[in-house]
């Protein structure tokens, strides 16, 4: 059994061609159904197809829809998502590293990266500028 991996293969290149195609021949459908007369279709004997007003109200609808989506209803899922402000979750989890889990090193040294305790931040930040 082979390794799935997302690198191209002659199988993936075959539908990705045939992909390609039927989308250029769906295109190309599309277009001569929007702008070419009906009595011109009916003459090949395409009678029964939907008329151009259609071609343009389908795609306008579904524009319509895709904006509704981006600007309401995907900020609504993940405002939903979100934790509150007050939300021990805001400040630390579970996988912070802390100043303690590292050894004292030298002080020629790079310090390791670790996450800052709240306290901390707040007493060198909003610290009183006394003159």
């Amino acid at each position: 059994m082979g390794e799935h991996t997302p690198a191209p293969s002659p199988g993936r290149s075959y539908y990705g061609f045939v992909l390609y195609l039927i989308g250029w021949a769906c295109i190309f459908t599309y277009l001569l159904w929007a702008f070419v007369p009906h009595k011109y279709l009916s003459a090949f004997g395409l009678t029964y197809i939907p008329q151009p007003y259609w071609a343009l109200a389908v795609p306008s609808v579904m524009i319509t829809l895709i904006l509704v989506f981006v600007f309401l209803i995907y900020p609504s899922i993940n405002f939903l998502l979100a934790v509150p402000p007050h939300d021990i979750r805001n400040i630390t989890d579970k996988m912070a590293l802390k100043e303690e889990d590292y050894p004292n090193v030298g002080g020629f040294t790079v310090p390791p990266a670790y996450d800052l305790d709240i306290s901390k931040v707040c007493r060198v930040l909003y610290r009183s500028q006394d003159p």
